[in-house]
């Protein structure tokens, strides 16, 4: 039955090839195998895989019973940590979304319970065979369910729980270039870095983590030629597990690109950590910036050391809808960063991801000018219902 129903939504994916954008635009967002096969297969799997684990988490917290019997969100959370409310809320609308509960009047229902642990065997199996190498991003799905629930019951948190020394290399492995769920954001950036290249360029990344998209633009710049161009690349993590792996390493694994590091919160202003004004003439962040404590204090802090015509570059994952659930959120909804925003009607209204438009309303708003999109994301998303990823570039 799992396998029908994947089926049809991958004929149903093939069939969208009309993307609506200019030649330009298709040529990047074909290329490298985006939207192909394997690349459709692994977010259609992975959404379902995930949505199959969160109804597994909710057994876990003993909540078939209630479920059953129809319940409310406040009586499912008796006897858990205050915490617990945001991701069972995440949890109960993305469920719904699925198909696997039904809401109303308040109350959410289970009707049905699938074949859980036979339905994720499949799963796997269907991965493999459409894309081979990749079931790392599975790995790390079952560990937030199998991590999590001492989130629920003991108010632990979730950068502790998921970040710990078993599961550390699954992000390592999930943040790789080789990933195609993941390889999206760091192409998209780098197309809207390039243009703005000239000789003597200095470059901080923000948030550079597990050092991919330095790799990608060591191998990618390099072959076109604009590594010359680039006099200093600041690589930057607030994370010391991340600067340190960092600094041991990628030299080696971006090779040509002139490497300097340093430690950066991008909570804290930047002339308080030893960053002169209008000194960059690009910052870039590869899905750091939606975890901004203050969103447009941050991006207006950025604009401060940007020089003259220079430009903030961002790589986000991305929704079609704010009030809409994806799984890429699942193991996002326990950590305090992703959540723990200020949050504005206006400018910045939801933790996490955010859309298309409101990424850029947000840079105009914090007085960015000539703020463009790569590639024109709500084109795609119309027509691919599980692309989740785009660029912005902003100037001063």
């Amino acid at each position: 039955m799992i396998r029908a129903a994947l089926a049809r939504r991958l004929e149903a994916a093939a069939a969208a090839v009309d993307l609506g954008l200019s030649p330009a635009e298709q040529a990047l967002v074909l290329a490298e195998g985006l939207l192909s096969r394997p690349f459709v297969s692994l977010h259609l799997i992975s959404e379902t895989y995930t949505a199959r684990l969160a109804l597994l988490l909710a057994l876990d917290l003993g909540w078939e019973s209630r479920l059953r019997a129809g319940a409310t969100l406040e009586e499912l959370l008796v006897g858990f940590h205050s915490q617990s409310r945001l991701p069972a809320t995440w949890m109960l609308a993305f469920l719904t979304e699925e198909g696997c509960l039904e809401h109303r009047d308040e109350r959410w229902y289970l009707h049905e319970l699938p074949a859980l642990e036979n339905d994720l065997a499949t799963l796997r199996e269907l991965a493999e065979a459409e894309a081979p190498g990749h079931l790392q991003n599975l790995e790390l799905l079952d560990a937030v369910r199998q991590k999590v629930p001492p989130y629920f019951t003991k108010g632990r948190r979730g950068e502790e729980l998921l970040f710990d020394l078993g599961t550390y290399p699954l992000w390592l492995d999930y943040f790789r270039n080789e990933n195609l769920i993941y390889r999206t954001n760091n192409l998209f950036a780098f197309a809207a870095l390039q243009s703005g290249l000239h000789k003597g360029c200095r470059i901080l990344e923000l948030g550079g983590g597990a050092g991919s998209f330095a790799q990608f633009l060591a191998r990618k710049g390099g072959e076109m030629g604009l590594l010359e161009s680039i006099a200093e690349y600041r690589f930057t993590d607030v994370a010391p597990a991340f600067l340190r792996r960092a600094q041991r390493g990628l030299k080696e694994l971006a090779p040509g690109l002139p490497l300097t590091f340093a430690r950066v919160d991008l909570n804290k202003p930047l002339d308080d950590q030893g960053f002169k004004a209008e000194t960059f003439d690009a910052i870039l962040g590869v899905n750091v910036l939606h975890v901004a404590k203050d969103l447009q204090a941050t991006l207006r802090d950025l604009r401060g050391h940007l020089a003259p015509g220079g430009r903030l570059v961002l790589g986000e994952c991305l929704k079609a809808d704010l009030a809409r659930p994806i799984y890429l959120e699942f193991a996002f909804q326990f950590m305090s960063g992703f959540t723990d925003v200020l949050l504005d009607a206006e400018l910045r209204p939801t933790c996490g991801f955010l859309t298309p438009e409101a990424w850029v309303k947000a840079l105009r708003a914090a007085g960015y000018r000539e703020v463009m999109e790569m590639p024109k994301v709500r084109a795609i998303m119309d027509r691919w219902e599980f692309f989740n990823v785009g660029a912005f570039s902003a100037t001063v």
